[in-house]
């Protein structure tokens, strides 16, 4: 920033336009690099030179431009004002005095203390965007002053007619593009189609209109010069020291470019992909236009318009960064897109609330964990993501995962019991995309290039972000591929870790390794920043068992049962097969201790064969048990024993897996210096101002940290906490905030 251009001085603003453009640009950046010094500094001081700009009364530009100065100036005011100032009417109402819906409907720089309209420049898609950019700015911050304005001047009919007018210009333009007239003006063309291409949804679904943005985009990019620019056209207004003032290319493009970031816009960002090199040349075209500044080797900008003043400038610098920036947001889109594409992208149908449920369902396990994987699996994954929606995932650098939160875990138990569903679950209750790789697209091009293959598909995954991703039994290589199990600790060791820690790094996606044998991973691959949690997701647990038995029951066979008050947890787990267990740990070879897992169960011990049942198998001892009720309605030990000799067994339902049901649970874990969320719910008519400052806002809903594995604590007197599955906390008796 020259010397002469700096954004406040005591309490005044100079160059106001000028410096809404410098603000505007850095908050172009991801939010990881804003919060960074020194642009967080600069940002901070925004709010001082928004008070300052409206302490302002006279706005120019260079001691002219009155309207330009206004409509490029507010979108940034009125954006980052505390409160409505009437100086933002005011200055509306300045830009609308030399509207006439006749002959004028649209907006170019014109002087209102001069009635001679015969001085005043024609109106142009420039002034006209910046201008329909202010109306959405108020509607959007100040909704009720807004209405005010609105009955006032018309707004609403004053924007669909300078969007009717824009719509004339562009054909007008593509026409004269077309016959490569000599009157053509490609600004013009490029603000005419980022006014028209600010509604997509003139657009999304019309093939007529796409034909049109296509052949509008081919006239933009035919007139781009060999260098990487385009050449000055008509003047938008005339500076009284220093000359005509043109659009400058690059805040054209920055503009153009940032309508593909609209809800909707995915056609356009689509059918600009095509014209990636001529986007790149201009980028060229900057670079070898750079000037350096020696005093701090700074990047900097001139845009040339001033014959008789070739110094940087600050808009001019700040307008290259704004493009710079729209260009690598552009590229991150198409690069996430193409990555999804070659990847097993699949689409996640529940919605949230379904599918949180779904994760509840799954997660009650039959496990001897002193915490329960459905809290685990919320606090972990679910609670500390905001709500989103696609349309809200359009900076492919974001960081959506704050860095001490969990985003990766391995989730092992036997087959059947719910852990993909529950990693799809996941993906579906926060809005993410969802990525499903199997042991076959490992081994596409063949077992003797699993390395290289395996290169591929990390490079895409890392071009990924707001994705969950699940590696499904990748231990199946070992199987189904006479792989020994240390061949395939390697492969996990040489070609995943490395890569997994990448993936961890970038917090931008979750990951999730499901598999059948959890002893095959190797402590290098288990150990934090791979993998912040080991969580066993067995068979569903004793009490969803007996609801779903009652309910099967009761639906399929009319039968209204209950257990007996002896059949507990307890007692089934007493039944399992400890002296096989035993046999099986203190087998001194692994050639016994394999045979001995390979044997079936014995009718002993058939009781237990409950604890290891799935979901899909209870319909099917429902059938057994129903005839047996006949003359009671009560499920007992030896009725529930009988059922369970008949059930058949599937075929890896042997003594191995009674085995590992006992013993599984030893290689759970979970980071406990990492930060899970609670979920945080307030009695309905209760304050949630007077929540403490531990309980955060995150998206719509409210959550408070915790380590990993533990519980909150939230004291405020007069209220009572209650803890709820899910990893839900609920406040009741808050008191009602003063007033």
């Amino acid at each position: 920033m020259n010397a002469d251009e700096r954004d406040l001085s005591g309490t005044d603003a100079h160059h106001l336009s000028s410096t809404a453009t410098c603000y505007s640009s850095l908050e172009d950046c991801p939010r990881r690099v804003k919060v960074e010094q020194p642009a967080k500094a600069l940002l901070a001081k925004g709010k001082d030179f928004t008070k300052a700009a409206l302490a302002k009364k006279d706005w120019k530009s260079d001691g002219s431009a009155d309207i330009y100065c206004r409509c490029r100036t507010l979108p940034f005011v009125v954006s980052h004002a505390q409160a409505w100032d009437d100086a933002i009417g005011d200055h509306l109402r300045v830009i609308f005095k030399q509207w006439n819906d006749e002959d004028r409907p649209a907006i170019g720089e014109a002087d209102p203390g001069n009635p001679d309209r015969t001085k005043w420049y024609p109106t142009n898609a420039y002034h006209t965007f910046w201008t329909t950019e202010s109306i959405d700015t108020i509607r959007q911050h100040f909704p009720a002053k807004y209405e005010s304005l609105k009955r006032e001047l018309g707004l609403d009919k004053k924007r669909a007619r300078m969007q009717s007018w824009a719509y004339q210009r562009l054909l007008r333009e593509i026409s004269l593009h077309s016959a490569r007239s000599g009157a053509l003006d490609s600004d013009q063309l490029a603000w005419s189609l980022a006014l028209v291409t600010r509604d997509p949804t003139c657009y999304q679904t019309k093939l007529s209109e796409q034909d049109l943005m296509r052949h509008a985009f081919d006239c933009l990019f035919s007139t781009q010069e060999p260098t990487g620019t385009w050449r000055h056209y008509a003047p938008l207004f005339h500076y009284r020291d220093s000359g005509n003032a043109y659009c400058y290319i690059f805040e054209t493009f920055s503009w153009l470019l940032k309508q593909c970031f609209r809800p909707g816009a995915d056609f356009i960002r689509a059918l600009l992909k095509k014209h990636f090199s001529h986007l790149v040349n201009l980028w060229k075209y900057a670079v070898g236009t750079t000037t350096t500044v020696e005093e701090n080797r700074s990047v900097v900008w001139s845009s040339g318009h001033r014959v008789n003043k070739a110094d940087p400038e600050s808009w001019a610098t700040a307008s290259v960064f704004a493009y710079a920036h729209a260009l690598r947001r552009l590229v991150g889109l198409w690069a996430r897109d193409a990555a999804l594409k070659s990847l097993n992208w699949r689409t996640i149908s529940p919605s949230a609330e379904d599918a949180r449920k779904k994760v509840s369902k799954f997660s009650k396990t039959w496990s001897r964990s002193n915490v329960e994987t459905s809290e685990l699996l919320c606090s972990m994954f679910i609670h500390p993501i905001p709500e989103t929606a696609p349309d809200d995932r359009l900076e492919p650098d974001d960081q959506p995962i704050e860095e001490n939160r969990p985003r990766s875990a391995i989730l092992f138990g036997p087959p059947g019991t719910g852990k993909t569903s529950i990693v799809r679950a996941i993906a579906a209750s926060i809005g993410w995309d969802y990525v499903e790789l199997r042991p076959s697209h490992f081994v596409a091009e063949g077992l003797p290039k699993v390395q290289q293959t395996a290169d591929v598909i990390f490079s895409r995954l890392m071009e990924l972000d707001h994705t969950v991703v699940l590696f499904d039994e990748v231990d199946e290589l070992v199987r189904e591929r006479d792989i020994e199990p240390d061949q395939f600790g390697r492969f996990l060791t040489t070609s995943m870790l490395p890569r997994l820690a990448e993936l961890w790094k970038a917090q931008k996606i979750m990951y999730f390794v499901a598999t059948n044998h959890i002893e095959y991973f190797d402590r290098a691959v288990t150990r934090s920043q791979r993998f912040d949690a080991i969580l066993y997701i067995g068979p569903p647990s004793f009490e969803t068992k007996k609801k779903e038995l009652v309910s099967l029951l009761l639906r399929d066979y009319k039968l209204a049962v209950e257990f007996e008050a002896a059949l507990t947890r307890e007692k089934i787990e007493a039944s399992l097969p400890q002296a096989d267990i035993a046999a099986i740990e203190n087998a001194p070879g692994k050639q016994e201790q394999d045979w001995l897992k390979a044997q079936p169960l014995s009718d002993g011990p058939a009781l237990s064969k409950f604890a290891l049942l799935r979901y899909d198998e209870l319909a099917e001892l429902a059938s057994e048990i129903a005839p047996k009720l006949h003359r009671t309605k009560v499920i007992t030990s030896e009725i529930l024993e009988d059922a369970l000799k008949r059930v058949k067994d599937s075929k890896s339902r042997t003594l191995g897996e009674y085995y590992r049901f006992a013993s599984d649970t030893k290689y759970e874990r979970y980071d406990m210096s990492k930060t899970a969320a609670w979920l945080v719910e307030v009695e309905e008519g209760l304050s949630i101002a007077s929540l403490p400052d531990t309980v955060k806002k995150c998206g719509k809903h409210h959550v408070v940290s915790v380590p990993v594995g533990s519980k909150p604590t939230i004291e405020i007197p007069g209220v009572t906490t209650e803890f709820l599955p899910e990893a839900r906390v609920r406040l009741r008796g808050l008191p009602k905030a003063p007033g």
